[in-house]
Formats: C-alpha cells, structure tokens, sequence
C-alpha cells in the first residue's frame, strides 16, 4: 500500500490539514484493512497414521483435509470422511459407499509382480515407491473411479478352517438378490459347505424372500448337490431349474464359483458385514444389483490374492498378508493425495492394524 500522499500533505501543512489528514488515514487504514485476504482454511499436506481397524463389522473414517479419524455420526449421509478401513476393506466416500464424490485411481506400480516378487520387497522398496509419485502421475479426471459393485474376486462365502483342516462356508458374508424376470427379491447366504477332503459335495443356501411389495420372509433352506457338476436354486421355488431357463436366480459350480442368472435378469448387491441377515425388511433398496457375485470396490480393489490390491495374503500357504506397497491416487474436490497401505499388523503382531501414509500432491 503507498502512504506517500498521505505523508507528503502531514509535512507541508501539518496544522490546517490535522483535522483532514485525521480522516484520510482513518480512511486509508480502513481500507488496507478490507484488502488484507482472510486466512486460507489450513489444507493437511502429508503424514502418516496407523489405527485399529480389526472389526468385522465397524469402519474406521479418515479425513485427509485433516490428516486425522473422524467419527461421523452417520457415516452413510456424512461427507466429513474420505477414506474408510475395516479388515482387509478400504471403502473412499463416493458411490455405492458413501454420498461424498471422493474418487481414486490406482497406480498399480507393483501389480504386475510375481508372488515371488511380492514376498522380497521390503519397506525401504515400498517407501521409495511412494515417494517416486509426484504431481506429475495424475491422470486425467475421467481415470479417477468411484466406488461401485465389481465380481467377487475370491469367492468370499467361505473361508478355510485351520481346526477343521478343510474349507467351511462364511455365513457372515450374505447378498441381497434381484430374482430373475422380476419375480421378486431374496436375502441369501451359505450356512453350510460340506466337503470330502478338498472336494465339494454340496452345499445348504439359507435364503428370506420378498415378493414384489410384500414383506421379506422367514429364511428357508435350500439344499445344493454338487456331485454331479454346477447346481441352480430359484428363491421363487422352481424345482431343478434348468441353467438355459429364467427359472433359476444363482447357481454354484463345484469349483467354488457362484453364477448369477444375469441374462434373465437376476443380480447381487453384498450385505454389509454389520446388518444382521436375519433382522433385515428388505431386499428390494439396494442402490443397484449387479449381474455377477458383488462386491464393493472401487480403486482400491477388493482382492487380497494377487499384486493388484493392497496386500495379498497366503503367498507362502500362511495366514500372513503381504503388502504390495501399490500407492492410490485419491482426489476429494480438487486436492489429489497420493496414498499407501505399508504395513497391516500392530507392534503385537496382530492382524488389522493398517498403517497408512498419505500425501498432497496439489
């Protein structure tokens, strides 16, 4: 701001002009004072931050404007988190997660390695990866996704028993079903798996129906053989339905794949791990069905058996995770962060400890 007139008028007249000059500099610091900028709302720029995410069931919310956890009081209306952890789950505030529009890009520097290759990078690789990224890795706005419904990359409905020594179903992990030609809609899920050493017998689906306006029902079960080669169930009660007909809504293969009549119509929407199947009113609301066995993701996948995702677990036939040390891009309005899952286990060892780092690219 220039004072010379100012102080040039005070030393030529400084006693007819005390009262003028009185009112010039009110003036003139009136408006040096409407030109000063308010301060800009302090943007995190880079840290790292590692938390208990091992809940089946509960989320933990992040917020990288802030650089710290939130706790929205209804995280599915709230747009105060962006990125979303539980167990091997990373969910970004956007599409069928969340009614924010954060969306994501991988990177995928690591996803074409080898289990080999995953097993001897080491954190000082993973570190070098991540600091590697700079502005100039952003793509176009057009590659940043959404979270939507993509297949299930590893058959989730069941999980393999160490006590048992064999695989057994996951009766936690259910879907919501469109039926095939508008029948209706279903609850379903897995409750038993039977097995005779590595090989599947068959199966029991535990299933609530919902007629088109009605109320879902009381579950049923649905007995699967699977002796004789893939297997389809209609909820709608069609007996033996035929795999080229409408009559079937999903089928299970004896390789452990779940099919989903989408030619007829017929699609999955996953249950999330805290509702309860057997408390649930409805399964005509989901936001969109899928005509495959659904999953929620986005660009961070749901995968946790190959170099894609964040970790992939059991290279070495254990139960340990290895991290891929992939670093994501993640956009919230028109800052992007560059991001990295590095490590997932606590200083105990314990499983669902993720440790993420996380920096401003612009």
């Amino acid at each position: 701001m220039d004072r010379s007139p100012t102080l040039a008028a005070s030393r030529a007249t400084p006693q007819t002009l005390r009262l003028p000059l009185l009112a010039i500099l009110l003036s003139t610091l009136a408006t040096c004072e409407s030109e000063v900028a308010a301060p800009e709302e302090e943007v995190f720029e880079e840290g790292e931050i590692s938390f208990d995410a091992s809940s089946p069931t509960d989320f933990v919310y992040l917020n990288l404007a802030d650089g710290t956890r939130v706790s929205p009081s209804d995280p599915a209306a709230s747009t105060e988190w962006h990125l979303a952890f539980r167990r091997f789950s990373v969910r970004l505030n956007s599409g069928v997660s969340g009614p924010g529009s954060v969306s994501g890009y991988n990177l995928g520097n690591n996803a074409s390695s080898s289990a080999e290759q995953v097993v001897a990078l080491t954190p000082e690789d993973g570190e070098a990866a991540f600091q590697a990224v700079t502005e100039a890795d952003i793509p176009v706005s057009s590659a940043f996704v959404e979270d939507g419904l993509a297949p299930d990359p590893g058959s989730s409905w069941f999980r393999f028993d160490p006590q048992a020594g064999t695989l057994v179903a996951d009766p936690r992990v259910a879907w919501k079903v469109r039926e095939s030609s508008g029948r209706g809609h279903a609850l379903f899920r897995v409750a038993e798996l039977r097995m005779e050493g590595q090989r599947p017998l068959g199966l029991n689906i535990e299933y609530r129906r919902q007629d088109p306006g009605g109320a879902l029902g009381e579950a049923g079960i649905l007995g699967v053989d699977l002796t004789r080669g893939p297997a389809y169930v209609g909820f709608a009660g069609a007996e033996r339905p035929q795999p080229g007909s409408c009559d079937w809504d999903v089928g299970v293969s004896p390789e452990f794949g779940v099919l989903v009549n989408g030619d007829c119509g017929a699609g999955t929407f996953p249950l999330d791990a805290a509702q309860d199947f057997t408390t649930q009113t409805r399964a005509d609301d989901a936001p969109e069905y899928a005509d495959f066995l659904a999953v929620i993701a986005g660009a961070f996948p749901a995968s946790v058996i190959d170099a894609g995702g964040i970790f992939w677990y059991g290279i070495q036939n254990n139960n340990r995770l290895w991290p891929t040390y992939n670093v994501f891009l993640v956009r919230v309005d028109q800052d992007v962060y560059k991001v990295q899952v590095h490590d997932y286990y606590s200083a105990t060892g314990a499983s669902g400890f993720p440790s993420v780092r996380f920096q401003r690219l612009r």
